[in-house]
């Protein structure tokens, strides 16, 4: 799973375990101004519209992480089929969206919306 912290103006995610080696970043890190949206409930199923995998692993019906290009989007995976997703949605940066997999997703969802508003 990923852990989202927000220090300093910036939300940061870091991959934990083996899963930095799986996704191919320890860490992603972007300016609060950049996020324009955070949503929950992302369905294993819209994770299977992938459409090229720039860098990482596809371990198809399992896990996908690292960057991947999805109905022309720069998308950001760290997500295994059974987790609860984190849905980020940004601007002027490296990814369009990133989906990853998170313990609590309300309350990282909670944490980034008050830090954005």
């Amino acid at each position: 799973m990923s852990r989202v912290n927000i220090e300093n103006g910036r939300l940061i995610i870091t991959m934990q375990g083996a899963r930095s080696v799986f996704a191919l970043k320890s860490e992603i890190s972007v300016p609060l101004s950049n996020v324009t949206a955070v949503t929950t409930g992302f369905k294993w199923k819209d994770a299977l519209r992938l459409l090229d995998k720039v860098v990482g692993t596809d371990a198809i019906g399992f896990y996908y992480g690292g960057q991947f290009w999805q109905e022309g989007r720069r998308v950001f995976y760290d997500l295994k089929k059974r987790e609860d997703a984190l849905v980020i949605s940004l601007k002027d940066g490296d990814f369009d969206t990133l989906v990853i997999g998170v313990d609590n997703p309300d309350e990282s969802l909670a944490m980034i919306e008050q830090a954005t508003n």
